[in-house]
């Protein structure tokens, strides 16, 4: 087909899972920009010519449910189902990156039918923005439970979203973008401005399934250790003090703040990190920085005391 992009969803609903068990009481509206959740079938070819110059058809294999690429435009309300179904934690609507075990259960509306999904896992979440732009998530999803095509009537009518973080509230009055070294907490001295910002968090689900002997994959968690990756791009070279710091490897420390308002703010700690440094061939020189983030200490022992929380990256999210 040419002529234009087909959005998949028309509408998308998500909730919470922790086990079988559901953690909210219903369903709410999710503010997707694009992406698309589906199955497919491996087929399992019979091999066998039984003298005759064909084989037969494919049998039907194990089913593999997935989601990619679904888009969302982060605002205060829809935001923390999100992030709380990728980090595992939701103290308070602060989130914390750790071993993780929860789910969303997802129902989406296409042009002809409602589509249901339940045991969502999030295997990767991204979170990005830039210049003149909103702050977006990105997220892949890996299932354990087949498609329903029923419509069962449980897409919820509410619409509980709000007006989305602009990428330039993380500046201006109160939001800010702070990147220091760590051995003193962050303050307006270590302000800077950026065009750019991408977090990307890989939650660690391998290819490798359990279960691989009944009807749907199911994936696991923890195969390969989960990832936090990041970068930034500096709006302008006036100094060499990023080149200086990948030089010596000096561990850094970031926060973003984006202040919509006293109600509306999301905030993103990255509590220890090295960089890659690059210089790109503009008018303006810039400076593109590529984070290498490793996690916080152990237990009570951390790394970075400025910020003393464990985990590689923490979310917080004022929604008042």
């Amino acid at each position: 087909m040419s002529g234009g992009t087909v959005k998949v969803l028309k509408k998308l609903a998500g909730q919470i899972q922790a086990g079988t068990a559901y953690e909210e009481d219903a369903l709410f509206l999710l503010p997707i920009t694009g992406g698309a959740v589906g199955q497919t079938y491996d087929p399992i070819d019979d091999t066998s010519i039984s003298g005759e110059a064909f084989m037969d058809i494919p049998q039907q294999g194990p089913r593999h449910v997935a989601g990619s690429g679904l888009g969302f435009q982060i605002d205060k309300i829809s935001c923390p189902t999100i992030l709380e179904a990728a980090f595992g934690t939701n103290t308070s609507e602060v989130f914390t990156l750790g071993t993780n075990a929860k789910k969303l259960s997802l129902v989406g509306i296409d042009d002809v039918k409602e589509n249901q999904y339940a045991n969502c896992f999030v295997s990767k979440l991204s979170i990005a923005g830039a210049t003149g732009g909103l702050w977006l998530f990105n997220v892949d999803v890996v299932n354990e439970t087949a498609e329903s095509r029923n419509a069962l009537g449980t897409f919820p009518s509410n619409t509980a979203y709000d007006e989305p973080f602009t990428f330039h509230e993380a500046g201006g009055v109160n939001g800010y973008v702070r990147v220091g070294d760590a051995d003193d907490a962050l303050a307006a001295g270590d302000n800077i401005c950026i065009e750019d910002f991408s977090l990307e968090i890989n939650n660690g689900f391998a290819d490798q399934h359990s279960s691989c002997s009944l009807g749907t994959l199911t994936p696991v968690f923890g195969m390969s250790p989960p990832s936090v990756s990041g970068s930034f791009k500096v709006a302008r070279h006036e100094s060499d003090q990023y080149q200086i710091w990948e030089d010596n490897h000096t561990p850094l420390q970031m926060c973003i703040y984006i202040y919509k308002d006293a109600t509306a703010t999301f905030k993103i700690e990255v509590p220890r990190f090295v960089i890659s440094v690059g210089l790109s061939d503009e008018d303006v020189t810039r400076v593109d920085c590529e984070m290498k983030i490793g996690r916080n200490g152990v237990g009570t022992s951390y790394k970075n005391a400025n910020m003393s929380f464990t985990s590689p990256v923490r979310i917080t999210v004022i929604n008042s």
